[in-house]
């Protein structure tokens, strides 16, 4: 996995502004590996494509995670701060590997979600539909007593038991954070999408370059490529422009 550029960064930003969080999962994606076909990144499990993009967001902002969340009981801003590597866990199966789930007398066969599902399921109208959505593109298979049924006649327990059995064998695909309110004292889990969480960062980046070459180009009358070209060098010329 490589470093993308500044110019690459920023056209991957405003490519990815009019498009789904999944679909911008893959845009970053591509941006490392850029022999790989986006078609082929869509299809990775979502377990492995976070894998790859906590690899991507160590090389671009570091190995410590800041973020904000908000108290579910009083509403109150709840910081967190956590390492990349508390976040990994282990490689998730291949996404053409399949399982098996017996529950409550159903007999079930299904594969593991992949970037593909996500985006095909993100324009849904609520959540309830897009979850019923996943779940008919990831069960191969459904029968009871030897009748194959339909995955929208499924039982709650049933699916709940298909929801759990997903996470469990692919568990970098359903990260949570163990928070606790510095207000009230209440604790909760808070699930982590790495894809939107690194999107965010990526935003405020870019906002904050392009800033940064709106003032050098005003002072200075260089390009925006000669100044995402300056490296580190670009702050030294900021302080000058603003002493």
């Amino acid at each position: 996995m490589r470093a993308p550029t500044p110019s690459e960064l920023l056209a991957a930003w405003e490519r990815g502004a009019k498009r789904t969080p999944a679909e911008r999962g893959v845009e970053l994606l591509a941006l490392a590996g850029p022999d790989t076909q986006p078609g082929e990144l869509a299809a990775l499990t979502v377990g492995e494509r976070d894998r790859r993009l906590l690899d991507l967001r160590t090389i671009l902002f570091g190995h410590t995670l800041d973020g904000l969340d908000r108290c579910p009981e009083c509403d109150e801003p709840a910081s967190f701060s956590v390492r990349v590597e508390a976040l990994r866990s282990a490689p998730a199966p291949a996404a053409d590997e399949w399982f098996e789930l017996g529950a409550d007398g159903f007999e079930l066969r299904f594969r593991l979600p992949t970037g593909a599902d996500l985006a095909a399921i993100s324009r849904e109208r609520d959540t309830t539909s897009a979850r019923a959505r996943l779940l008919e593109l990831c069960v191969l298979e459904a029968n009871r007593d030897g009748a194959e049924l339909r995955v929208e006649s499924l039982p709650e327990g049933v699916t709940e038991a298909l929801a759990s059995s997903m996470a469990e064998a692919d568990p970098q695909g359903d990260v949570e954070l163990e928070l606790e309110c510095p207000a009230c004292g209440h604790a909760w889990r808070a699930g982590f999408d790495v894809a939107s969480f690194l999107w965010s960062e990526v935003d405020a980046w870019s906002r904050r370059t392009l800033d940064d070459v709106h003032v050098l180009a005003s002072a200075y009358g260089w390009s925006e490529h000669e100044i995402l070209a300056l490296g580190p060098r670009r702050e030294h010329y900021l302080e000058r422009v603003g002493a």
